[in-house]
């Protein structure tokens, strides 16, 4: 069964994913100092997962209403900076008090 999610949830998703990959192998290429080849190899794994983190920033986490970037505060915000509506729903979010 197929269920709709809209690209800003897959995006979040995928950059929770993305984000511990890299900080998992930034840690073991700091403690792999003893081994260059190993440290340069995770080094080199670090860069590029860092490069797909922004490149699934800017491609998927967008507003869905209003296609803005939110590049920082992805995984904190529920609404857009711009619209304000519901980044996961799309709907024009109520001011509360």
């Amino acid at each position: 069964m197929n269920t709709y999610i809209n690209s800003f949830v897959r995006g979040r998703e995928l950059l929770k994913k993305l984000l511990v990959s890299d900080m998992v192998t930034a840690i073991i290429a700091a403690f792999t100092r003893s081994n260059p080849m190993v440290m340069s190899v995770f080094s080199i794994a670090t860069v590029l997962l860092f490069i797909a983190i922004i490149y699934v920033d800017i491609k998927y986490c967008r507003c869905p209403n209003c296609g803005k970037v939110i590049l920082l505060g992805v995984l904190a915000i529920n609404t857009c900076p711009r619209c304000k509506h519901s980044l996961t729903t799309g709907k024009k979010v109520k001011k509360g008090r």
